[in-house]
């Protein structure tokens, strides 16, 4: 027999276990390397939002961003969503928007056992077109039914203005803003109610705040009499005539708060001479 001969008899017996032997080794080898910490770059796209009625005169850059893990983590990566989204406020007014990339902007899977080691670049600019700011006065459109017996006291809105950003022709035709159309009834007492402001004539026009806060109160209507009120003469055309009585009482009606604090000082009663009976009377007269 052939040293060759030799040789292959030699490879080829046994040769079940000797394949199995080999695919264990490699599935072996294939775990140990999905273990071990590995480093993968991902290019993402930045996507921006921007106020309505704007626009971005200079598109952003992508950026890349580096994920560790174990290499079985990281084979889950496979489908995750490869950008980062971010939103410009709707009360930006300026032209040049700077923000600084984090970690927590990269949208991982959950449940997915990978770290961001390093994100390029980390600032990033967005340019947008250019626009007018203008504060405007907010009036209520804003009705209170108090319950019966009762009277609104006062209303107050806060806050008073409203700031507007957007084409400088259209903050021109913009003096003020309103208030959605509002019902307040079974009004009692104190309240305080939230109301939209109307935005629908605004178009791209933006504006802060989108909501004011109402406050107000009503009281009691009740009815009093104050008794002993002196009556007091007109300047002149009072010679020669003495009044009886000379103190009256006075009825008022009117909100309790108010009413309540009235006294006998605050309340003037006037006499006026109008005609003498029979014919109409002259300063002087007897």
């Amino acid at each position: 027999m052939t040293a060759r001969a030799s040789l292959w008899q030699l490879f080829v017996r046994n040769w079940p276990i000797k394949l199995a032997a080999m695919f264990f080794a490699i599935m072996l080898y294939v775990a140990v390397a999905a273990q071990q910490t590995l480093t993968q770059s991902f290019a993402l796209r930045l996507a921006i939002a921007i106020p309505p009625g704007r626009t971005v005169r200079q598109q952003p850059a992508g950026v890349l961003v580096v994920i560790t893990g174990t290499g079985s983590e990281i084979l889950k990566l496979r489908s995750f969503p490869r950008v980062i989204r971010k939103v410009i406020p709707d009360t930006f007014s300026a032209s040049l928007w700077r923000i600084q990339l984090t970690a927590a902007d990269v949208e991982l899977p959950k449940g997915i056992g990978v770290q961001v080691a390093d994100i390029r670049p980390r600032d990033v600019e967005i340019l947008l077109d250019s626009v007018s700011r203008k504060d405007v006065r907010i009036v209520p459109r804003v009705k209170v039914e108090a319950e019966s017996g009762y009277v609104l006291r006062g209303l107050s809105i806060t806050p008073s203005l409203a700031h507007l950003v957007g084409p400088e022709k259209s903050l021109a035709k913009l003096d003020s803003v309103t208030t959605l159309p509002t019902l307040i009834s079974s009004v009692s007492g104190p309240f305080f109610q939230t109301v939209p402001i109307d935005t629908a004539p605004l178009g791209v026009v933006r504006i802060s705040p989108k909501a004011v806060r109402m406050a107000g109160e009503v009281t009691a209507i009740i009815e009093r009499s104050i008794a002993g009120v002196p009556i007091t003469t007109a300047a002149s055309g009072f010679t020669g005539f003495l009044l009886s009585p000379e103190r009256v009482s006075v009825t008022v009606r009117g909100p309790a708060s108010r009413v309540n604090t009235l006294t006998r000082d605050s309340v003037r009663v006037v006499a006026h001479l109008v005609a003498r009976r029979g014919r109409a009377a002259t300063p002087g007269s007897p």
